[in-house]
């Protein structure tokens, strides 16, 4: 299976993610699609040069089109997944703004009828996460976050709550 993974600005769900990409790759063909923050948290949380061992796409190398969206319309991806998804990423890719390289993705993949799968940060009301020095804090999701998700589900998006999920799901695919 040929997938495309986004990678947002977010450290929770950032380790497993980059697990499950490495597990994936075993039997997949992935590639990368890292947004500017995402770059940033990856340095942050100590996984970008696990990150950069695949191919990959930087927000950072791309031009304000975004040309390598074009990929999703072409059909050179099964799947396009986005783990993990901040909230802002979720906002844009529920209300059509396509003006990031994942949210661009993100609508391109949709108007090609590429599912698209989601693992958001903030899935629940209280989410527990770790900081990059290794202290654990909450984060109180807001109530219009959750109801993004809610309409994503509506309109055939698959959202999970943790990238450990993700092969599972790819199953209906194969």
């Amino acid at each position: 299976m040929r997938m495309a993974w986004g990678i947002s600005g977010a450290g929770h769900l950032l380790k497993e993610s980059v697990e499950v990409i490495e597990k994936l790759s075993e039997r997949h063909e992935i590639k990368i699609f890292l947004s500017r923050a995402g770059e940033e948290v990856a340095k942050m949380y100590h996984v970008l040069d696990r990150i950069e061992r695949f191919p990959l796409v930087k927000e950072s190398r791309q031009d304000f089109s975004f040309p390598s969206c074009g990929a999703f319309n072409l059909r050179k991806f099964d799947v396009f997944i986005i783990s993990p998804a901040t909230s802002n990423t979720i906002a844009k890719i529920r209300l059509g703004i396509a003006d990031s390289l994942l949210s661009c993705c993100a609508s391109q993949a949709l108007k090609s009828r590429i599912p698209l799968i989601l693992i958001p940060t903030d899935s629940k009301p209280i989410i527990e996460t770790r900081a990059p020095n290794g202290q654990i804090f909450k984060i109180y999701v807001r109530k219009v976050d959750l109801e993004h998700l809610e309409a994503l589900k509506e309109e055939g998006v698959i959202i999970l709550e943790h990238p450990y999920e993700v092969e599972k799901a790819l199953e209906r695919f194969l």
